[in-house]
């Protein structure tokens, strides 16, 4: 019998697909995988590895002859936020560094984001991604435990692991964690629940190592958001008797700097994190105040050397006028003396996600990118809802948690920059790839029982 041509044409381009689909699989796991261990290097195995994702993305575009850009609720938020920050670009002091910031960065961002979501094509692909990614996370952990032990991989007393500054990895383990607690209810099986057991108290030892305070409070929410979630009061209580146990067995630094959390009166008037921040924030609204519709451009760039004349203008304004008050006794002047800000010479984001945007992107830039990140919110929330009980809507909740905790770090940091950016675009991925399977699967349901 003679085979059908037709039928060996559709199944050569079944195969082609299914390899192409795999290639894109490996690589957005591999590019997870070396953004983790090497998130600040690599950067040409990063660049390869974003153009054999492009690359695939093409082919299957060619192969099934339709443009394969998902249909989501926040395609024009995205595409808005892009338009805008070309505008702002245009109007920026250093025109093609912003513009380079844009090509490498927020491009970069939304490449992973639609391939995640165009690789993405089962459930079982959903579970070994995120399974790949959590095992990952764990393995940063373990080595920055290592590393803070051994001396490798510790940086003014913190935990660091791969990525040399302590709140750079805070807010990768805050990212993931999360997703970790909530598949831990849901998982029955003594294999998953011990793997995740140890992890979750892997990513929180090394939480605690990095003494990062927002970091601390962001899980806090974060874990309260889970605990009505879930509708499980005592993980509240299992909570607060975990940090009891901590008070009783953390060394004696770890605790003072956790009080410190409750002290907001002293922040301000420190000149430490929070009294240069507090300098960093009054001089982001300056820039707003002198460019309230363009900004000053994206990138890093830009702000350093923004941040260091407005820095300088408004500390020279508030010694100014403390000089100015002639009743001040001399031990007062020296207190005030200690207590100067020093400006810090290489500070590339205004430590606070809102002011981040305002100031580079100004108030529209701003207001879309509010609306990109409430369309994001509101989805997962949304679907979270809408989901019958099982493993996506585990999982929904946990990436839910996980973009609180991120925004509660917003408060006092920017992660709107590579490589926190990169791994929240994951997330925000397979977010919206479930979303899809759920709504693909709702869509052929009524299919299969009118067969």
């Amino acid at each position: 019998m003679i085979p059908d041509k037709s039928s060996t044409i559709c199944q050569i381009t079944e195969d082609s697909e299914h390899y192409v689909n795999r290639i894109s699989e490996c690589t957005l796991l591999f590019y997870f995988f070396v953004c983790s261990f090497f998130p600040f290097d690599a950067d040409f195995i990063k660049l390869l590895s974003i153009f054999t994702l492009a690359g695939c993305w093409i082919i299957r575009m060619v192969s099934e002859r339709h443009l394969l850009i998902a249909k989501t609720s926040v395609n024009i938020p995205i595409a808005s936020f892009l338009l805008c920050s070309l505008v702002t670009s245009l109007h920026s002091v250093h025109i093609n560094y912003s513009l380079g910031t844009i090509l490498h960065d927020y491009f970069a961002y939304f490449i992973i984001f639609f391939c995640t979501i165009d690789t993405i094509r089962s459930p079982v692909q959903i579970r070994r991604i995120v399974k790949c990614m959590l095992i990952t996370c764990g393995l940063v952990c373990a080595y920055g435990m290592y590393g803070y032990y051994s001396g490798i991989a510790i940086r003014d007393g913190r935990f660091v692991a791969t990525f040399e500054y302590h709140s750079r990895v805070a807010k990768y383990i805050s990212l993931l964690l999360p997703i970790a607690v909530s598949l831990f209810f849901y998982y029955r099986d003594k294999a998953n629940r011990i793997y995740l057991f140890v992890l979750i108290g892997m990513c929180g030892f090394s939480l605690i190592l990095t003494m990062n305070r927002t970091s601390w409070v962001a899980i806090l929410v974060s874990m309260l958001f889970i605990s009505f979630a879930v509708k499980k009061r005592y993980l509240i209580l299992l909570f607060a008797s975990v940090c009891s146990l901590l008070i009783v067995v953390m060394p004696a630094k770890f605790l003072v700097h956790a009080k410190t959390i409750t002290q907001i009166g002293d922040y301000f008037s420190s000149n430490k994190a929070m009294g240069e921040r507090l300098l960093c924030w009054k001089a982001s609204l300056a820039m707003f105040r002198d460019r309230p519709f363009w900004g000053i451009g994206p990138g890093k760039k830009n702000f350093r050397e923004a941040y260091q004349q407005y820095s300088k203008k408004i500390e020279g304004t508030d010694n100014s006028q403390t000089s100015g008050i002639s009743s001040e006794q001399p031990n007062e002047k020296k207190l005030k003396k200690k207590k100067k800000i020093k400006i810090p010479e290489k500070l590339s984001h205004a430590h606070n996600i809102i002011l981040h945007i305002l100031s580079e992107n100004g108030i529209i830039g701003l207001l879309v990118f509010l609306w990109l990140f409430t369309a994001i919110f509101h989805t997962a929330l949304k679907s979270w809802k809408s989901f019958n009980p099982g493993y996506e809507k585990i999982l929904t909740m946990g990436i839910a948690a996980s973009l609180i905790s991120i925004f509660s770090h917003g408060l006092t940091d920017s992660f709107w920059k590579k490589p926190d950016a990169l791994f929240l675009w994951y997330i925000i991925g397979i977010l919206f790839s479930v979303i899809r399977r759920d709504t693909e699967q709702k869509c052929n349901l009524p299919a299969a029982k009118t067969e």
